[in-house]
């Protein structure tokens, strides 16, 4: 249970971190270090036996993954939709002057 906890607080921080570093920065890389740091950690768990490699410990770090790769997306998402708006605020005010 207690292993439980620590994975799920540290996908928590993992997931703010994922969200500030892609609907803050410009640049789309930004964002996708976490999701690269995240399946190379996994991928190298896995691979050294850290873990034993069943289908249970398959089925948490895919979901792992897939959750923070979700947020980069779903971050851009966000980025694109905000410079968005703000451009149209832009347009628009220049339009009533």
């Amino acid at each position: 249970m207690r292993n439980f906890l620590i994975a799920g607080v540290i996908t928590v921080i993992l997931w703010i971190a994922e969200d500030l570093l892609c609907t803050k920065l410009k640049n789309p890389l930004w964002g996708g270090i976490i999701p690269l740091l995240t399946l190379t950690f996994t991928i190298y768990i896995l691979a050294t036996g850290m873990i034993s490699f069943n289908l249970t410990s398959f089925i948490v770090f895919l979901i792992l993954n897939l959750f923070i790769i979700e947020g980069w997306s779903t971050g851009r998402e966000k980025y694109k939709k905000r410079q968005k708006s703000e451009l149209d605020k832009m347009k628009a005010h220049d339009i009533d002057n």
